[in-house]
């Protein structure tokens, strides 16, 4: 059987239909994270026990026999983890958005490239926003203890850069969208 190139041709009407109930599913998904990653981030500082909140930051965050987090130390960690996962909030706005489109049958064009470089830039800035976010939590976190003993720890892994390579291998799709959806509607134009 010879080789066909899929994208050669417009989708089927079979394929588009798939793309569209899926990215409507994934749409909606995307819709309930957005109030529920915060609400669950809330949930999480204020019900968590003291030993899980404090094992996130290992040999930097020791806490003594019978030490507990205050509600304020609580609600500092809370508002220092805003930080990154505004960050996370404007990504999935962006892929929410992405999958809208095509939930509508807009498969190539200027606005998804737009969408798809967003979400780029998002994962791009993923490594200095977790940096910046450990640092406030962390110190969010020590800032009741005796001067001498505040810390700011700061932490950065392999997923981090992956992460960053993905985003940075996105943006450069997005760029190959835009043209090719220009090329489209040049073509277009001209029949």
């Amino acid at each position: 059987m010879p080789f066909s190139n899929p994208l050669s041709s417009a989708p089927t009407p079979k394929s588009l239909d798939r793309i569209q109930r899926v990215s409507g599913v994934l749409h909606t998904l995307l819709t309930l994270l957005l109030p529920g990653l915060p609400l669950l981030a809330g949930l999480g500082w204020a019900l968590a026990p003291d030993e899980t909140i404090s094992s996130g930051f290992g040999m930097f965050m020791e806490m003594s026999e019978g030490e507990t987090l205050t509600q304020l130390d609580r609600a500092a960690g809370f508002i220092a983890s805003l930080v990154p996962l505004s960050l996370v909030l404007y990504g999935v706005w962006h892929l929410r958005g992405l999958f809208a489109l095509y939930a509508r049958g807009e498969i190539l064009g200027v606005a998804n490239a737009a969408r798809l470089r967003a979400l780029a830039m998002t994962l791009i800035l993923w490594l200095p926003m977790q940096f910046i976010g450990d640092a406030l939590i962390s110190l969010a976190l020590s800032i009741d203890n005796p001067p001498g003993e505040r810390f700011v720890a700061l932490s950065l892994s392999s997923d981090d850069f992956a992460i960053t390579l993905i985003g940075a291998v996105a943006l450069v799709i997005s760029w190959v969208m835009v043209e090719a959806a220009r090329a489209a509607e040049d073509n277009a134009s001209i029949i």
